[in-house]
């Protein structure tokens, strides 16, 4: 088949990026969606369409980038490929099986030849910072993470690169850097690892060079450990309920999926749960940094009950109206509740099929 396009999400600094790549003969088109994971996984999904109509590749599309909260960047054949065969060589370096139809997509890994590095992609994955804030966040992020490849790039050094606080790919929960001027800056940073959750202050010095930030040096201090009831405080955030009675249940939850791409959906025990995330990654930018302030709604339906948390009033607002003009046949509005923390999630985790009794 001959190559007719690729784009790729620029969110290579957040840990996961989108990557589309189109071919064509005669009047037959094959539509490759791959999710690349730098951290631990390599091609973490794949998905082919063969001749979907427009409505079907643009469905696919949006849940694959929609939630990456970047820009989809054109890239040429060869830096596509490139990527297939970088990251899908991970999955065997991590020892992690290769997702979908693997026959679809093998001989790129296996055959592909090429001269580019991952190092001449860097420009394109991942988005420029202009913010010393975002940058710092964005490093801190890179190196909870053990991202020896990143911070590599960033910094020019591999004493840098190999430097690391967690014994596997770690997830920062929260961060607040304070500036200590000339380029110094200090990171206090919550974060999970592979066994428990931890506390560690780091410091940062960077510089610009040619207009690009870099990494100067990174000092760490002891990681102290955290209970798990004390990292909850300190990412929970004020949540507004929203919760309704559906009518045609299976109709509902169809449209609803097919009207919302671009919405994470998860399959539960009792019921389905979407996660709808804000189309940017701005909360990067804030001196404090929380993971879960690129959620902006949450959506759990069990039963004939559908529940909606939000995180603001305005955004209660905004959301409910969409959900009320757009199915106001399947939707009946029950009840509104606020609550100082987060409770929509837990009541999801719970495995109740009843939220007045988990509440109690």
């Amino acid at each position: 088949m001959e190559f007719n396009f690729a784009k790729i999400t620029n969110s290579r600094l957040m840990g996961s990026m989108g990557l589309l790549i189109v071919w064509k003969e005669d009047k037959e088109n094959l539509y490759q969606y791959f999710l690349l994971d730098a951290e631990g996984l390599g091609l973490a999904d794949y998905v082919s369409l063969k001749n979907p109509t427009k409505d079907e590749a643009y469905r696919e599309e949006e849940r694959l980038m929609g939630g990456l909260g970047s820009d989809r960047i054109k890239i040429s054949e060869k830096e596509a490929l490139f990527l297939v065969k970088y990251f899908g060589k991970k999955n065997s370096y991590y020892e992690k099986p290769l997702p979908g139809d693997v026959e679809e997509y093998i001989d790129i890994i296996e055959n592909y030849e090429t001269d580019l590095t991952i190092e001449q992609m860097y420009p394109i994955i991942c988005k420029e910072i202009n913010d010393e804030v975002e940058f710092i966040n964005y490093m801190t992020m890179r190196f909870i993470a053990w991202d020896k490849e990143s911070l590599r790039y960033f910094s020019g050094n591999e004493e840098i690169s190999n430097m690391h606080i967690t014994n596997i790919n770690g997830t920062l929960l929260k961060n607040e850097v304070t500036s200590k001027g000339k380029g110094k800056y200090i990171s206090e940073a919550l974060y999970e690892d592979n066994d428990g959750y931890y506390f560690s202050k780091i410091a940062f010095s960077i510089c610009k060079d040619n207009g690009k930030f870099k990494i100067n040096s990174i000092l760490v201090t002891d990681k102290e450990p955290v209970y798990d009831f004390e990292v909850f405080d300190e990412i929970s955030k004020p949540e507004y309920i929203s919760i309704y009675k559906l009518k045609n249940k299976e109709s509902f939850l169809e449209k609803f999926y097919i009207d919302n791409p671009f919405l994470l959906k998860s399959d539960m025990e009792d019921g389905v749960f979407f996660t709808r995330f804000n189309f940017n990654n701005k909360h990067v930018k804030e001196n404090i940094y929380v993971i879960n302030n690129d959620i902006k709604a949450i959506y759990y339906q069990i039963e004939d009950d559908f529940f909606i948390g939000t995180y603001s009033d305005n955004c209660r607002k905004y959301i409910t109206k969409i959900l009320e003009c757009n199915y106001n046949e399947y939707v009946e509005r029950q009840e509104e509740l606020y609550f100082e923390e987060n409770i929509l999630y837990d009541f999801v985790e719970s495995g109740s099929n009843d939220f007045y009794d988990f509440l109690d």
